[in-house]
């Protein structure tokens, strides 16, 4: 019996003379709700996740923060552990210091390699350098390979004649590009060496991890001494801005779930006042009031289901040619070209979840309208 409900509720909607267009276009509207949320979700998703893998791919996954030197037993306990956990790591002296080529004089973040160490990828090729500069950095400093540059300490001082910063001359070796604007324009990367001579100690205060692992798990066996933080520990400002855009992002697509569930439950109410002559002959044939209601309550939920669902499918099929075949669209002075795509389980979910709960709360509004405001025995004696 409940196919045969099924048929008749399809066939009026979509072939009846009298058929309620407000309620076709409300279908048609959650099938665009899901397309725009999963296709939005994913290339926002994957233009923000670009961002971060480039900055993680120069400062690392994360970072532990210690005061040791080379040869402290602690150091080596703690590098079993993080062999133990198969993390490809890297161990820097990390410094701020004043960069100065000629007259010009600029503050600097260096990262001081031990070239002994797991190398990041952009330095795996460089087996000896003195100094990497980024492109941006150069520029503004006005330097170029193979020339010198000067490092200041101010906080690192030698007695003679009064209390001089020391100083070190480097040979910039290559330049390169990260594509962050923050690393570009303040980061330097020099050997190991050549930062504890300028402090005169063989100290490191950094290890950087750029293996993805389980990082609170990671976290719960660091010793006391150190301290952990992740990528997004230390930058908790652009995580919150990432997340505070996908939930504008969300809540604009939910306000336009809840207009066009709005047109669901107006629709279904024109609809029901439509058909309860039929529904009443269906009660006059042997149908029960429950069975009726039950039968129409499914159909209604069935309906916006596959609506939604058909919009993800559309949307998931459009994103694959979108990202094999779409041209560069981007202008030159964007880092990404080529919009990238990235799909998680978790955008899936929610652009399947936010119009569907929308309109099956609207759908039970209407039905429970409908109920109060209509009686099928009172419609049929209205004929006697």
């Amino acid at each position: 019996m409940f196919i045969t409900y099924l048929k008749y509720f399809f066939f009026y909607i979509t072939s009846a003379k009298n058929r309620q267009r407000l309620l076709i276009l409300a279908v048609v509207g959650l099938f665009i709700s899901s397309f725009a949320l999963i296709v939005l979700q994913s290339t926002m998703g994957g233009l923000q996740n670009k961002l971060m893998e480039r900055s993680k791919a120069y400062l690392g996954r994360a970072i532990i923060i210690l005061k040791t030197n080379d040869s402290d037993v602690r150091l080596i306990n703690l590098e079993k552990i993080l062999k133990n956990e198969h993390l490809k790591y890297s161990k820097e002296y990390e410094i701020e210091l004043l960069l100065r080529y000629q007259t010009y004089i600029a503050p600097v973040i260096v990262h001081g390699i031990d070239l002994n160490s797991d190398l990041p990828k952009f330095l795996s090729n460089e087996d000896h350098f003195d100094a990497l500069i980024p492109t941006e950095l150069a520029y503004k400093v006005g330097v170029a390979p193979p020339e010198l540059l000067q490092l200041i300490s101010p906080a690192h001082v030698d007695a003679l004649m009064g209390d001089i910063p020391r100083s070190q001359s480097i040979k910039i070796n290559k330049t390169f590009s990260s594509d962050v604007p923050e690393i570009d324009f303040y980061h330097l990367w020099v050997r190991l060496p050549l930062i504890q001579n300028l402090i005169q100690s063989r100290s490191i205060n950094r290890i950087r991890i750029y293996s993805d692992s389980n990082f609170e798990h990671l976290r719960s066996l660091m010793p006391s001494w150190v301290q952990f933080k992740t990528w997004e520990d230390q930058n908790k400002t652009l995580v919150w801005a990432l997340n505070l855009e996908s939930t504008v992002m969300i809540f604009l697509f939910a306000a336009m779930s809840l207009l066009v569930s709005l047109c669901i439950s107006s629709g279904l109410l024109i609809f029901f006042n439509k058909i309860k002559t039929d529904l009443s002959s269906f009660w006059i044939l042997g149908a029960s009031f429950e069975q009726i209601n039950r039968s129409t309550k499914y159909f209604l939920h069935l309906m916006s289901f596959l609506s939604i669902i058909s919009g993800v499918l559309v949307g998931l099929i459009f994103l694959y040619f979108f990202d094999h075949y779409a041209p560069e669209i981007m202008p030159d002075v964007f880092v990404d070209r080529k919009i990238p795509i990235l799909i998680t389980f978790r955008g899936l979910l929610i652009s399947f979840l936010v119009p569907y709960l929308i309109s099956s709360l609207f759908v039970n509004f209407a039905l429970n309208q409908f109920k109060r405001e209509h009686s099928l025995l009172d419609h049929v004696r209205s004929f006697t």
